[in-house]
């Protein structure tokens, strides 16, 4: 830069250090992922697991399409337990590893990491990405694990309150905690849409009731947490696996919820219910109450 006098600026100007922080954790991310590529798409292992996978309905793998409190957590302890460990060894492994997988006896196993779940080398996967952030490779069976939108919400705010153990993996983070840290009615004016009106926005980001009927109508399963032993019992029968219920995070303390707070909650589920009740009349049945 020139001065009045025509005289350079002899001050030089140095980039931000936070600018070169953020550049350097970019190149460093971007050597991550193209190792990260490499491993995935190279590594025989899965790969080898993965290609002996046969399921009855000629499926090679099983997705869930994860919708927070609705039993996702428990259903995935149910396939990590198949190996013959516990399954929150299982898990803990999946969760220290810098790719989110593992493998337990002949079964291998994936957890929220796009790339991972899109090249399909595990036996059942899961993330709570929407469905059309979360590409599949072809015969991949998919679940999906619905309740009443009211009991789900609920299960929710009060899982937030009470936290996980400090050795859970998988932890729900502070931030996401600090929106039930005032009370449920502060809790329904800060909780973005995505949260309270998940089972609809996995399937629809646009929260289109008729486009997540289509996309739900389309899993290979879809239960309900109401009646959560008998739907797992009917889908190790279908996948021909030895499923056994395993429960996880179960809160212990629950809230007690006014008639005008449940009220005020019921009203801005509606869509959610609509979206019950049209896969009823499509029969998909769910809670008794789902179109109440």
């Amino acid at each position: 830069m020139a001065h009045g006098d025509g005289a350079a600026d002899p001050t030089p100007r140095a980039h931000p250090a936070g600018a070169v922080s953020r550049a350097v954790a970019g190149v460093r991310r971007g050597v991550h992922g193209l190792g990260d590529v490499a491993t995935i798409r190279l590594d025989p292992t899965y790969r080898r697991l993965a290609a002996a996978y046969r399921l009855p309905d000629g499926s090679r793998r099983v997705y869930c399409h994860h919708i927070r409190k609705t039993a996702g957590t428990s259903l995935f302890l149910s396939f990590l337990a198949l190996g013959g460990e516990d399954p929150m060894d299982v898990w803990r492994r999946i969760n220290a590893a810098r790719l989110p997988r593992t493998i337990s006896g002949p079964y291998a196993f994936a957890s929220v990491h796009r790339m991972l779940l899109s090249e399909g080398a595990y036996l059942f996967g899961r993330a709570h990405r929407p469905v059309v952030e979360q590409p599949l490779p072809p015969r991949t069976f998919t679940v999906t694990v619905l309740r009443d939108p009211v009991a789900r919400v609920h299960s929710y705010f009060d899982y937030l309150v009470a936290g996980d153990t400090l050795d859970s993996p998988g932890r729900v983070a502070e931030r996401e905690r600090g929106l039930a840290a005032d009370g449920f009615d502060a809790f329904l004016d800060r909780v973005p849409d995505r949260h309270l009106l998940s089972q609809l926005h996995t399937f629809s980001m646009t929260m289109d009731v008729s486009e997540a009927v289509d996309r739900i109508s389309s899993c290979s399963s879809v239960f309900f947490t109401e009646s959560y032993a008998t739907g797992l019992a009917e889908l190790g029968t279908r996948l021909d696996l030895p499923l056994t219920v395993h429960r996880a995070r179960v809160t212990g303390g629950r809230s007690i919820l006014t008639d005008a707070q449940v009220g005020r909650l019921r009203s801005m589920l509606e869509p959610e219910y609509e979206l019950l009740g049209r896969l009823a009349a499509g029969g998909i049945a769910g809670p008794a109450d789902a179109t109440g």
